[in-house]
């Protein structure tokens, strides 16, 4: 990313969106990326209808969506929405992260076009 914001080291793009989903600003590989915008404030709205007797106190501070090369970490501050794509290569090596097989959900999507890529 040439002289865009850096939130955090590896970031290969940034979405910052309003509470309502509007974005405030992008950069790197979101630059501009509405859809990707309205995937993600899905799945905002989806942790929001979570029954409160299955999972008491589930007010989620975080979300990962995690993908072989690269991943996506969510999370919200001061009534802004902060999505950071981050690589997990350094200097062309990619690290390897132990993750559950709860990813496989995303793979699947993925692979059929309907989550980020």
């Amino acid at each position: 990313m040439d002289r865009e914001k850096l939130i955090v080291p590896n970031q290969i793009g940034y979405l910052i969106l309003k509470e309502d989903g509007a974005v405030l600003e992008s950069g790197g590989d979101l630059k501009n990326d509405e859809r990707s915008a309205n995937v993600i404030m899905g799945l905002l709205n989806l942790t929001e209808s979570i029954d409160e007797s299955f999972m008491p106190n589930s007010s989620c501070e975080r979300i990962t969506i995690d993908y072989e090369q690269h991943y996506y970490s969510i999370c919200m501050s001061n009534r802004r929405i902060y999505i950071v794509k981050i690589s997990k290569s350094q200097n062309g090596v990619t690290t390897t992260t132990s993750s559950s097989s709860s990813n496989s959900v995303y793979n699947d999507a993925s692979d059929s076009g309907a989550v980020l890529a």
